[in-house]
């Protein structure tokens, strides 16, 4: 017989979720680095507890691996960006104070 998974509950740890370990081995494997495991942990445990009700469970691993990569991907353009205006500011600034 088929094995029913055992279903998330609002506060799903996605670690401890047999469907999501792997989804989250590859999203830390790809995001640590940028962002920091708190960061993804954070945004895994979100995208799943989203899902918490779900009935059909098939496409749960897929589904959350994409939302959660999405937000991943831009919290870090946000912050990339935000790097980069607050670096061009910065220069902008230099450059008047140099000019004044």
């Amino acid at each position: 017989m088929d094995q029913v998974p055992t279903p998330l509950s609002p506060r799903v740890r996605h670690g401890r979720h047999p469907e999501l370990r792997d989804v989250a081995a590859q999203l830390h494997r790809d995001f640590d680095p940028i962002t920091g495991a708190e960061a993804v942990d954070r945004v895994l445990d979100e995208v799943a507890a989203r899902f918490a009700d779900a009935r059909v469970r098939t496409f749960l691993p897929l589904l959350v691996h994409r939302y959660a990569r999405s937000e991943l991907r831009s919290a870090t353009l946000e912050a990339s960006k935000a790097a980069t205006d607050g670096a061009n500011l910065g220069g902008v600034a230099a450059r008047a104070a140099s000019a004044g």
